[in-house]
């Protein structure tokens, strides 16, 4: 019987095959796909039919340290500053695997008085998202 639900606890984004350390967020993963007008001049109502899939950049929000070589700062922006496509994969906790590639980039968010500093990576996405489902 399928759970009534899975907690984030555990949910693990890597990056061009590295483990991100402090990531707080996750964006959408998938999209819908666009609408293409598909009325005739003899119907009464408005038909649609789907066209290409349309998904935004997904977004990691992850605490901003840029202390060591290893931090998820400095991979990030040096995937950023290769101009490369990269692979992304989001592993949830029972095991389903999403897995895409695409283009990275990232800022430091604002912050205020009594706040950890934050930092976001925007993946331009290049690839559909492949879903891998957990072993029975």
């Amino acid at each position: 019987m399928a759970n009534q639900g899975l907690s984030t606890i555990g949910i693990e984004v890597e990056i061009n095959s590295t483990a991100m350390n402090y990531v707080t967020e996750i964006g959408d993963i998938g999209g819908s796909p666009s609408t293409l007008d598909a009325t005739c001049m003899k119907d009464t109502m408005k038909k649609n039919v789907p066209g290409v899939q349309e998904t935004k950049a997904f977004e990691v929000t992850y605490l901003f340290d840029n202390s060591a070589e290893d931090s998820d700062y400095r991979r990030v922006k040096a995937l950023q500053e290769a101009g490369k496509i990269v692979p992304l994969t989001v592993t949830f906790p029972d095991g389903t695997i999403f897995s895409t590639t695409g283009y990275v980039n990232t800022y430091i968010v604002g912050s205020k008085v009594d706040e950890l500093i934050s930092a976001k990576l925007v993946f331009s996405i290049q690839s559909e998202w492949v879903v891998n489902h957990p072993a029975a």
